[in-house]
C-alpha cells in the first residue's frame, strides 16, 4: 500500500551528479547529493563504481566534495573540497589560506589519505589535468574587497557595515552576490604540489580551461570586450604556454560555452548563442585552433538546441553542454535539448544532420566518455528518476543502470506518469504539452471520462525562462500536487527552447501576447479532451512563469487560485534592480523606461491589477537578484489595497533558485504553502474528510 508524497519527502531525495569515467573506462566517479535532515545541510560525497560488476563505494570522507577529475593514467583523482556549512576564518592567516573556501585536493585511486593542493584565498575550482599528468590547471579568483575593513571586521569581533563604490553596470549575480571586486583567472600547479603559477591576468574573468592534446596550449572562455560589464558574453581564447601568446578564436558576437580540442589539436569545438537579442538557441561550432575568426557552424538548421535547457526542481540551471571528439576526429558528441528531452548526439565535424546516440524520454544533464569513446557515463533523470547513474556502450547501444538512489522512498510513495499531448496554439502552431493525472484517482483513458464529475481539478504550471523547456524529467512539485488530487497540466509555449530558433525567438517583444494564447490553448485542450474539471482550475509559475501567472489572472477569472513565485509584475520598475534586468527590457522587449514607459507598462501585469479577483499566493526570496522581491511586494501591496485575497511568503536569505538549491527547510515550507493554498481554494477528492482537509490546509503555516 503506497502513500501520498508529502513536502517532507523532499529531504529523502538523493541525486547523482557529475559522473566522470576513467580514461580506460573501468571505473566511474560521481557525486551523490543528499540532505541532512537534522542540520538542514546539503551533503555531497564522491563515490566510485567499477563498470563491470557495478560495485560501489564511497570514495571521499568530506561532506562537501565535488568536481572529481581523473588523471590521464587513472591513478589519481583531483576534486574540490569545501565545508558542508559556513566556516569563517579566525584570523588573517586563515583568511589568506582560504579557510572556509573550496580547495583542490588529490587522492590516490588505490586509496589512502587525500592531501590538499591549494590554499587560495577565495577558493579554487574547475580542475583540468595536463595530458602528461604532471600539472593541473584550475580557476581561482584574485582581487581585494572594496571595503577591506568591513570585510575583515569579523576577524576582530567588530561589526562594520560595508561602503561600496560601484561604477560597473553588471556588478552582482543571483546566488552569488557582489561580483565586481574580484576576477577569475587560470592557475597551474604541479600535481605533487607546490607554489601555483598564475597563467592569466586582467580586468576580466577567465574559465573553462581545456588542454590541447600536446599539452602546450590551453583553450578557455573569457569576455575581454569593452562591453563585458553591460552585455556579458564569453569568447573562446587559446593560450600558448611556452610563449604566453593569446589568440581569440571567436568574433565577440557570440556567447560561447566550454571548448573541446580535436584529437590532432588543430580544431576547437564549442557551443555558442547570440550575444545580443538572445533567441535561446545554441549551435555547435568548430574553429581552427590557430586562426582568429575561422569558425564554422555545424548545426544551424537543427531544431534541438545544443545545451541542456530543461527545467525541473532538483538541480540549478542547466547541464552542459559536455563535448567530446571521436578518436578519429570525424564526430563531436554533445547534449542537445529538443521536444522535452535532453539527449546525446554525434555531429559530423564537416557538418550535416546530427546522429542520435543516446535517446529516450529523459533528461541527460551530465556525461563523460572514456578515452576510446566506447563507454558513456550518464547522469539522467526521467519522471520516475530524480537523477541516477547509467553506463552506455556507444557502439552497441547497451545501457546499464548503476544506481537507484531513491528506490526505498519510491516503494513507499506513488508516482504519477505524465501523458504527452499536442495541441494548436496561436497561429495554428503545434504546441507540446503533458498532463499528470492525480494518483489517488484511477487513471482512465481520456475516452472514458464522459461525466464532468469524474474529472479532477487541475493546476496549470508555467515554466520560467522563457527560453527553456519543461521536459521528461522528475519534478517534485508536480508529483506533490498529483499526489494530493490535482491533475497537473504543463506545456512548452512559444518562447520555449527545443523547437527551433524561430519558435523560441517568437516571444521577444511579445510577453503576454501569443505566448499567453498558447498557454491558455493548452488548458483548453485538456478540458476539451475531458481530462480536467473546467470549474476547478489553478495556475502557478515562477520567474517568467510568475510573470505569466500574474498576467493570466489579470486577463481571465477562470482560475480559482493562483501561486506566483519569484515573479515579474512591473516591466518598467524591474529595470535597474536585478542582476541582468536591463538585458530583459532592452534585448527582449526593445524598450527602456525613459523612452518607452507606455509600452513597458502595457506589458506589465501590475497595470491590470484591478482586474485580478483570483486568490493569490506570492512566494518570493529576499535575496533574489534575478527578479527582486520588490516585484512581489508591488503586487501584494496593490492587491491588499484593493481588498483582494492575497498572501505573501518571504524567504529570508534565499535566491532566485530557492526551489532548486535553497535552504532545505525553506524548500519544504515553500512546497507546503503551494499545496495548502490550492487545497484551501479548490476541492480535491484526494482529501475527503473534513479533518484531513483542515490539517492539509494548515500545512503551510
Amino acid at each position: 500500500m503506497t502513500r501520498r508524497i508529502e513536502p517532507e519527502d523532499l529531504y529523502a531525495i538523493k541525486l547523482v551528479d557529475d559522473p566522470q569515467i576513467t580514461p580506460d573506462g573501468q571505473r566511474v566517479a560521481y557525486v551523490v547529493v543528499e540532505i541532512d535532515r537534522k542540520t538542514y545541510e546539503y551533503h555531497r560525497t564522491i563515490w566510485v563504481s567499477d563498470t563491470v560488476q557495478g560495485l560501489r563505494r564511497r570514495y571521499t570522507a568530506g561532506d562537501n566534495d565535488t568536481t572529481p577529475r581523473w588523471s590521464p593514467d587513472g591513478r589519481s583523482l583531483v576534486f574540490v573540497r569545501a565545508p558542508a556549512g559556513e566556516v569563517k576564518p579566525k584570523n588573517e592567516e586563515e583568511r589568506d589560506r582560504g579557510v572556509g573556501k573550496g580547495q583542490l585536493w588529490l587522492l590516490p585511486s588505490d586509496g589512502g589519505e587525500a592531501r590538499q593542493l591549494t590554499w587560495a584565498r577565495w577558493g579554487a575550482g574547475d580542475p583540468v589535468w595536463s595530458p602528461d599528468g604532471a600539472s593541473i590547471v584550475y580557476t581561482a579568483e584574485v582581487g581585494e574587497p572594496d571595503d577591506p575593513e568591513a570585510e575583515d571586521a569579523g576577524l576582530h569581533e567588530k561589526r562594520v557595515p560595508a561602503v561600496r563604490r560601484i561604477d560597473r553596470l553588471w556588478n552582482r549575480l543571483d546566488g552569488v552576490g557582489w561580483i565586481y571586486e574580484r576576477r577569475s583567472h587560470l592557475f597551474r600547479i604541479r600535481s605533487e604540489g607546490g607554489e601555483p603559477e598564475q597563467l592569466t591576468d586582467g580586468d576580466w574573468d577567465d574559465g573553462s580551461p581545456a588542454f590541447s592534446p600536446d599539452g602546450r596550449r590551453i583553450a578557455f572562455t573569457s569576455d575581454r570586450t569593452a562591453e563585458r560589464w553591460s552585455w556579458p558574453a564569453n569568447d573562446v581564447w587559446v593560450l600558448d604556454l611556452p610563449s604566453k601568446g593569446l589568440t581569440r578564436l571567436t568574433d565577440e558576437t557570440v556567447y560561447a560555452g566550454p571548448p573541446a580540442w580535436s584529437p590532432d589539436g588543430r580544431q576547437v569545438a564549442f557551443t555558442a548563442g547570440r550575444r545580443r537579442h538572445e533567441d535561446g538557441y545554441s549551435e555547435l561550432m568548430v574553429s581552427d585552433a590557430a586562426t582568429a575568426g575561422a569558425v564554422r557552424k555545424l548545426t544551424e538548421d537543427f531544431l534541438p538546441t545544443f545545451s541542456d535547457t530543461a527545467i525541473d526542481d532538483q538541480r540549478v540551471g542547466h547541464g552542459g553542454p559536455h563535448l567530446f571528439w571521436s578518436t578519429d576526429g570525424k564526430e563531436i558528441y554533445s547534449q542537445a535539448a529538443g521536444r522535452g528531452s535532453t539527449l546525446v548526439y554525434a555531429v559530423s565535424a564537416a557538418g550535416g544532420t546530427p546522429r542520435l546516440v543516446v535517446g529516450g524520454q529523459r533528461r541527460i544533464y551530465a556525461l563523460s566518455m572514456d578515452r576510446e569513446r566506447r563507454r558513456i557515463a550518464l547522469a539522467s533523470s526521467d519522471p520516475s528518476t530524480p537523477g541516477d547513474l547509467f553506463l552506455r556502450d556507444s557502439a552497441g547501444g547497451r545501457e546499464v543502470r548503476f544506481t537507484e538512489l531513491n528506490a526505498l522512498l519510491f516503494r513507499e510513495v506513488a508516482l504519477a506518469a505524465p501523458q504527452e499531448f499536442t495541441f494548436k496554439g496561436a497561429d495554428g502552431w503545434d504546441i507540446q504539452g503533458w498532463i499528470i493525472r492525480p494518483n489517488p484517482i484511477p487513471h482512465p483513458s481520456p475516452q472514458a471520462l464522459d461525466g464532468k464529475s469524474e474529472r479532477p481539478p487541475a493546476v496549470l504550471e508555467i515554466h520560467g525562462g522563457p527560453m527553456a523547456m519543461y521536459s521528461w524529467s522528475f519534478f517534485f512539485e508536480f508529483q506533490l500536487l498529483a499526489s494530493h488530487g490535482y491533475a497537473v497540466v504543463f506545456t512548452n509555449p512559444r518562447g520555449s527552447t527545443g523547437y527551433g530558433r524561430a519558435f523560441s525567438a517568437a516571444v521577444n517583444g511579445d510577453w503576454g501576447g501569443k505566448d499567453f494564447q498558447d498557454i491558455m490553448a493548452g488548458i483548453d485542450a485538456a478540458i476539451a479532451n475531458g481530462w480536467v474539471d473546467p470549474d476547478r482550475l489553478g495556475v502557478a509559475g515562477g520567474s517568467y512563469g510568475g510573470f505569466m501567472t500574474n498576467w493570466t489572472v489579470g486577463h481571465t477569472d477562470r482560475f480559482k487560485a493562483a501561486v506566483t513565485m519569484r515573479c515579474v509584475s512591473n516591466m518598467a520598475s524591474i529595470f535597474g534592480t536585478g542582476d541582468f534586468d536591463w538585458i530583459l527590457t532592452i534585448d527582449s522587449m526593445d524598450a527602456v523606461p525613459w523612452k518607452d514607459l507606455g509600452r513597458l507598462m502595457e506589458r506589465s501585469p501590475i497595470t491590470y491589477v484591478e482586474r485580478i479577483t483570483t486568490p493569490m499566493l506570492i512566494l518570493h526570496s529576499d535575496r533574489d537578484l534575478r527578479c527582486p522581491i520588490s516585484e512581489g511586494e508591488q503586487l501584494f501591496t496593490a492587491l491588499k489595497l484593493l481588498g483582494r485575497e492575497v498572501r505573501m511568503v518571504r524567504f529570508e536569505g534565499q535566491s532566485h533558485d530557492l526551489s532548486r538549491n535553497g535552504h532545505p527547510r525553506s524548500r519544504v515550507i515553500r512546497l507546503r504553502h503551494i499545496v495548502s493554498w490550492f487545497i484551501s481554494h479548490i476541492r480535491t477528492e484526494a482529501l475527503k474528510r473534513k479533518g484531513e482537509l483542515a490539517r492539509a490546509g494548515a500545512a503551510g503555516e
